[in-house]
Protein backbone atom coordinates (compact mmCIF):
# COMPACT_ATOMS: atom_id res chain seq x y z
CA UNK A 1 0.00 0.00 0.00
CA UNK A 2 1.07 3.59 -0.50
CA UNK A 3 3.61 4.89 1.96
CA UNK A 4 2.23 7.87 3.84
CA UNK A 5 4.18 10.57 5.62
CA UNK A 6 2.27 12.56 8.15
CA UNK A 7 3.40 16.06 9.06
CA UNK A 8 2.32 17.75 12.22
CA UNK A 9 2.36 21.52 12.07
CA UNK A 10 2.31 23.75 15.11
CA UNK A 11 1.61 27.40 14.51
CA UNK A 12 2.37 29.85 17.27
CA UNK A 13 0.99 33.35 17.03
CA UNK A 14 2.88 35.87 19.13
CA UNK A 15 1.05 39.07 19.86
CA UNK A 16 3.44 41.89 20.47
CA UNK A 17 1.91 44.94 22.10
CA UNK A 18 3.24 48.09 23.89
CA UNK A 19 6.97 48.02 24.51
CA UNK A 20 7.39 44.56 22.93
CA UNK A 21 9.22 44.13 19.66
CA UNK A 22 7.43 45.85 16.80
CA UNK A 23 7.80 44.71 13.21
CA UNK A 24 7.70 47.28 10.41
CA UNK A 25 6.13 49.91 12.69
CA UNK A 26 7.29 53.47 13.27
CA UNK A 27 7.61 54.83 16.80
CA UNK A 28 4.27 56.20 17.89
CA UNK A 29 3.57 59.35 19.89
CA UNK A 30 3.22 58.81 23.61
CA UNK A 31 -0.26 57.62 24.49
CA UNK A 32 -1.07 56.44 20.96
CA UNK A 33 -2.24 52.90 20.44
CA UNK A 34 0.48 50.69 19.07
CA UNK A 35 -0.30 48.20 16.28
CA UNK A 36 -0.26 44.53 17.16
CA UNK A 37 2.17 42.42 15.20
CA UNK A 38 1.42 38.74 14.59
CA UNK A 39 4.46 36.61 13.91
CA UNK A 40 3.60 33.10 12.70
CA UNK A 41 6.18 30.54 13.69
CA UNK A 42 5.68 27.29 11.77
CA UNK A 43 7.46 24.15 12.94
CA UNK A 44 7.02 20.79 11.20
CA UNK A 45 8.22 17.39 12.28
CA UNK A 46 8.04 14.17 10.29
CA UNK A 47 6.59 11.17 12.08
CA UNK A 48 8.23 7.80 11.44
CA UNK A 49 7.16 6.35 8.12
CA UNK A 50 5.31 3.04 7.98
CA UNK A 51 4.80 0.75 5.03
CA UNK A 52 3.38 -2.75 4.72
CA UNK A 53 5.83 -5.65 4.67
CA UNK A 54 6.72 -7.03 1.26
CA UNK A 55 8.07 -10.36 2.53
CA UNK A 56 6.80 -12.92 5.03
CA UNK A 57 7.96 -16.03 6.86
CA UNK A 58 4.44 -17.33 7.47
CA UNK A 59 3.12 -20.43 5.74
CA UNK A 60 -0.42 -20.85 4.44
CA UNK A 61 -2.34 -23.74 2.91
CA UNK A 62 -5.44 -24.09 0.81
CA UNK A 63 -8.49 -26.27 1.27
CA UNK A 64 -11.49 -27.46 -0.74
CA UNK A 65 -14.23 -24.93 -1.50
CA UNK A 66 -17.60 -25.41 -3.17
CA UNK A 67 -19.29 -23.21 -5.72
CA UNK A 68 -22.61 -21.86 -4.52
CA UNK A 69 -23.62 -18.74 -6.46
CA UNK A 70 -25.35 -19.27 -9.79
CA UNK A 71 -23.59 -16.49 -11.70
CA UNK A 72 -22.70 -17.68 -15.20
CA UNK A 73 -20.16 -16.51 -16.15
CA UNK A 74 -18.78 -16.50 -12.63
CA UNK A 75 -18.43 -12.99 -11.23
CA UNK A 76 -14.80 -12.12 -10.36
CA UNK A 77 -14.28 -11.85 -6.59
CA UNK A 78 -12.80 -8.36 -6.83
CA UNK A 79 -15.94 -7.24 -8.70
CA UNK A 80 -18.29 -8.96 -6.24
CA UNK A 81 -19.79 -6.55 -3.71
CA UNK A 82 -20.48 -9.35 -1.22
CA UNK A 83 -16.81 -10.37 -1.25
CA UNK A 84 -14.95 -7.07 -1.70
CA UNK A 85 -16.14 -4.46 0.81
CA UNK A 86 -13.92 -1.78 -0.73
CA UNK A 87 -16.11 -2.06 -3.83
CA UNK A 88 -19.25 -1.33 -1.80
CA UNK A 89 -17.47 1.30 0.26
CA UNK A 90 -18.93 2.98 3.35
CA UNK A 91 -19.58 6.42 4.84
CA UNK A 92 -19.06 7.79 8.33
CA UNK A 93 -22.16 7.88 10.52
CA UNK A 94 -22.13 11.42 11.91
CA UNK A 95 -25.38 11.19 13.88
CA UNK A 96 -24.57 12.89 17.21
CA UNK A 97 -27.07 10.59 18.97
CA UNK A 98 -25.43 7.38 17.81
CA UNK A 99 -24.22 5.19 20.68
CA UNK A 100 -20.47 5.06 20.29
CA UNK A 101 -20.12 1.94 22.39
CA UNK A 102 -21.26 -1.68 22.42
CA UNK A 103 -25.03 -2.26 22.36
CA UNK A 104 -27.29 -5.19 23.18
CA UNK A 105 -29.05 -7.02 20.34
CA UNK A 106 -29.05 -10.27 22.30
CA UNK A 107 -28.02 -13.38 20.33
CA UNK A 108 -30.06 -16.19 18.83
CA UNK A 109 -27.09 -18.30 17.70
CA UNK A 110 -26.59 -21.35 19.96
CA UNK A 111 -23.07 -21.68 18.56
CA UNK A 112 -20.60 -18.92 19.39
CA UNK A 113 -20.27 -16.55 16.41
CA UNK A 114 -16.89 -15.01 15.47
CA UNK A 115 -15.45 -13.01 18.37
CA UNK A 116 -13.92 -9.71 17.27
CA UNK A 117 -11.82 -9.26 20.43
CA UNK A 118 -9.80 -12.30 19.32
CA UNK A 119 -8.56 -10.47 16.24
CA UNK A 120 -5.92 -9.15 18.62
CA UNK A 121 -3.32 -10.56 21.00
CA UNK A 122 -3.98 -10.08 23.83
CA UNK A 123 -7.75 -10.30 23.35
CA UNK A 124 -9.37 -6.90 23.87
CA UNK A 125 -11.88 -4.29 22.72
CA UNK A 126 -9.73 -1.58 21.09
CA UNK A 127 -10.70 2.08 21.09
CA UNK A 128 -13.34 2.82 18.47
CA UNK A 129 -12.14 5.30 15.84
CA UNK A 130 -15.32 5.58 13.76
CA UNK A 131 -18.77 4.16 13.06
CA UNK A 132 -19.82 3.61 9.45
CA UNK A 133 -22.67 2.72 7.12
CA UNK A 134 -21.88 0.23 4.36
CA UNK A 135 -23.56 0.96 1.03
CA UNK A 136 -26.34 -1.14 -0.42
CA UNK A 137 -25.70 -2.57 -3.88
CA UNK A 138 -27.56 -2.63 -7.19
CA UNK A 139 -26.56 -5.84 -8.92
CA UNK A 140 -25.97 -6.20 -12.65
CA UNK A 141 -25.84 -9.31 -14.78
CA UNK A 142 -22.59 -11.19 -14.21
CA UNK A 143 -19.76 -10.60 -14.84
CA UNK A 144 -20.58 -6.89 -14.47
CA UNK A 145 -20.26 -5.74 -10.84
CA UNK A 146 -23.30 -3.45 -10.63
CA UNK A 147 -23.39 -0.06 -8.91
CA UNK A 148 -23.18 1.38 -5.41
CA UNK A 149 -26.47 2.45 -3.87
CA UNK A 150 -27.57 4.35 -0.75
CA UNK A 151 -26.07 3.56 2.67
CA UNK A 152 -27.70 0.89 4.82
CA UNK A 153 -29.70 2.65 7.55
CA UNK A 154 -30.88 -0.37 9.56
CA UNK A 155 -28.97 -1.17 11.64
CA UNK A 156 -27.47 2.32 12.00
CA UNK A 157 -23.91 0.98 12.11
CA UNK A 158 -22.66 -1.72 9.75
CA UNK A 159 -18.91 -1.20 10.09
CA UNK A 160 -16.60 0.07 12.82
CA UNK A 161 -13.02 1.31 12.79
CA UNK A 162 -10.44 0.75 15.51
CA UNK A 163 -7.53 2.95 16.53
CA UNK A 164 -4.47 0.69 16.64
CA UNK A 165 -0.72 1.12 16.27
CA UNK A 166 0.61 0.11 12.84
CA UNK A 167 2.24 -3.28 12.48
CA UNK A 168 0.16 -5.20 15.05
CA UNK A 169 -0.52 -8.82 13.95
CA UNK A 170 -4.15 -9.67 13.21
CA UNK A 171 -5.57 -13.13 13.88
CA UNK A 172 -8.50 -15.16 12.53
CA UNK A 173 -11.27 -14.59 15.12
CA UNK A 174 -12.22 -17.64 17.14
CA UNK A 175 -15.76 -19.01 17.03
CA UNK A 176 -17.69 -22.17 17.79
CA UNK A 177 -17.55 -23.17 14.12
CA UNK A 178 -15.21 -25.66 12.46
CA UNK A 179 -15.21 -26.15 8.68
CA UNK A 180 -13.05 -29.27 8.86
CA UNK A 181 -9.47 -30.08 8.01
CA UNK A 182 -8.18 -28.00 10.90
CA UNK A 183 -9.56 -24.80 9.34
CA UNK A 184 -12.10 -22.28 10.57
CA UNK A 185 -12.32 -19.90 7.60
CA UNK A 186 -11.70 -19.68 3.89
CA UNK A 187 -10.55 -16.48 2.19
CA UNK A 188 -13.26 -15.24 -0.16
CA UNK A 189 -11.24 -12.19 -1.24
CA UNK A 190 -7.90 -10.57 -0.55
CA UNK A 191 -5.83 -7.73 -1.89
CA UNK A 192 -2.99 -5.69 -0.41
CA UNK A 193 -5.18 -3.92 2.17
CA UNK A 194 -8.45 -5.88 2.34
CA UNK A 195 -9.41 -9.42 3.33
CA UNK A 196 -12.69 -11.35 3.64
CA UNK A 197 -12.94 -14.29 6.04
CA UNK A 198 -15.79 -16.76 5.60
CA UNK A 199 -16.93 -19.38 8.12
CA UNK A 200 -18.21 -22.09 5.73
CA UNK A 201 -16.64 -23.96 2.79
CA UNK A 202 -19.07 -22.43 0.29
CA UNK A 203 -17.68 -19.65 -1.92
CA UNK A 204 -20.42 -17.17 -0.99
CA UNK A 205 -21.40 -14.66 1.67
CA UNK A 206 -25.03 -15.83 1.42
CA UNK A 207 -24.38 -18.65 3.91
CA UNK A 208 -22.94 -18.44 7.40
CA UNK A 209 -20.75 -15.68 8.79
CA UNK A 210 -18.44 -13.43 6.81
CA UNK A 211 -16.04 -10.85 8.23
CA UNK A 212 -14.76 -8.01 6.05
CA UNK A 213 -11.57 -6.29 7.19
CA UNK A 214 -10.31 -3.23 5.35
CA UNK A 215 -7.37 -0.79 5.63
CA UNK A 216 -4.81 -3.37 6.78
CA UNK A 217 -1.60 -4.97 5.49
CA UNK A 218 -2.46 -8.42 4.15
CA UNK A 219 0.33 -10.93 4.67
CA UNK A 220 2.33 -11.14 1.40
CA UNK A 221 2.53 -14.95 1.41
CA UNK A 222 -1.20 -15.28 2.02
CA UNK A 223 -1.92 -12.80 -0.76
CA UNK A 224 0.36 -14.67 -3.14
CA UNK A 225 -1.46 -17.94 -2.39
CA UNK A 226 -4.85 -16.31 -2.83
CA UNK A 227 -3.85 -14.73 -6.17
CA UNK A 228 -2.57 -18.06 -7.46
CA UNK A 229 -5.93 -19.71 -6.66
CA UNK A 230 -7.98 -16.79 -8.01
CA UNK A 231 -6.53 -16.88 -11.52
CA UNK A 232 -9.09 -15.59 -14.06
CA UNK A 233 -8.81 -18.78 -16.11
CA UNK A 234 -8.53 -21.07 -13.10
CA UNK A 235 -11.06 -23.56 -11.71
CA UNK A 236 -12.75 -20.96 -9.49
CA UNK A 237 -14.19 -19.33 -12.58
CA UNK A 238 -15.50 -22.41 -14.33
CA UNK A 239 -19.27 -22.92 -14.22
CA UNK A 240 -20.53 -25.31 -13.12
CA UNK A 241 -17.72 -26.50 -10.88
CA UNK A 242 -17.40 -29.54 -8.67
CA UNK A 243 -15.07 -27.66 -6.35
CA UNK A 244 -11.72 -25.92 -6.17
CA UNK A 245 -9.21 -24.58 -3.64
CA UNK A 246 -8.94 -21.31 -1.69
CA UNK A 247 -6.75 -20.40 1.30
CA UNK A 248 -8.05 -22.04 4.49
CA UNK A 249 -6.93 -20.77 7.91
CA UNK A 250 -7.38 -22.04 11.47
CA UNK A 251 -8.58 -19.87 14.34
CA UNK A 252 -5.83 -17.63 15.65
CA UNK A 253 -3.77 -17.72 12.46
CA UNK A 254 -2.16 -14.37 11.58
CA UNK A 255 -3.44 -13.09 8.23
CA UNK A 256 -1.83 -9.65 8.24
CA UNK A 257 -1.10 -6.61 10.35
CA UNK A 258 -2.58 -3.22 11.06
CA UNK A 259 -1.52 -0.37 8.79
CA UNK A 260 -1.21 3.36 9.47
CA UNK A 261 -4.96 3.73 8.95
CA UNK A 262 -7.77 2.87 11.36
CA UNK A 263 -8.71 -0.75 10.64
CA UNK A 264 -12.33 -1.21 9.56
CA UNK A 265 -14.41 -4.32 10.34
CA UNK A 266 -17.86 -5.38 9.09
CA UNK A 267 -19.78 -8.58 9.91
CA UNK A 268 -22.27 -10.33 7.61
CA UNK A 269 -24.67 -13.11 8.60
CA UNK A 270 -26.18 -15.05 5.66
CA UNK A 271 -25.78 -12.09 3.31
CA UNK A 272 -27.04 -9.39 5.70
CA UNK A 273 -24.74 -6.76 7.20
CA UNK A 274 -24.95 -6.76 10.98
CA UNK A 275 -24.22 -4.19 13.67
CA UNK A 276 -20.64 -4.91 14.79
CA UNK A 277 -21.33 -3.19 18.13
CA UNK A 278 -23.53 -6.10 19.26
CA UNK A 279 -22.00 -7.09 22.58
CA UNK A 280 -23.79 -10.44 23.02
CA UNK A 281 -22.89 -11.63 19.52
CA UNK A 282 -19.43 -10.47 18.38
CA UNK A 283 -18.17 -9.42 21.83
CA UNK A 284 -19.03 -12.36 24.08
CA UNK A 285 -15.27 -12.40 24.71
CA UNK A 286 -14.20 -8.92 25.85
CA UNK A 287 -11.60 -9.08 28.64
CA UNK A 288 -10.97 -5.78 30.35
CA UNK A 289 -13.92 -4.01 28.76
CA UNK A 290 -15.35 -1.52 31.25
CA UNK A 291 -18.04 0.09 29.10
CA UNK A 292 -21.73 -0.63 29.30
CA UNK A 293 -23.91 -2.73 27.03
CA UNK A 294 -27.25 -0.87 26.95
CA UNK A 295 -30.30 -2.39 25.27
CA UNK A 296 -30.40 -1.35 21.63
CA UNK A 297 -34.14 -0.73 21.63
CA UNK A 298 -34.00 2.26 23.97
CA UNK A 299 -34.39 5.53 22.11
CA UNK A 300 -34.68 6.26 18.42
CA UNK A 301 -30.98 6.70 17.70
CA UNK A 302 -29.23 3.48 18.65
Amino acid sequence: MTKLTRLTGVVLFVVLVGSAVRVGAQLQPQGALLPAAYLPVVMTASLPEFSCATTSTRHYVSGPVFQHDLDNPVRPADAHADKNIALRSYILNTDPNLRRQLVDYDSDDPTQPPQLATLFQPYRVPAFAGFYKVHQWQWAASPQPGTRSVPIDTPPTTAVAFALPPGEPLHVPVSGYDIGGGAEVIILFADADTITLHYTREDTAALGYTIHIDRICTDPNLLALYNSLDAPNGPRYQFPSAGYQLPALPAGKVFGTTSNEAMLVAVVDAGTFQDPRSCHEWWQIKPGYTGSCPPHWQGSHD
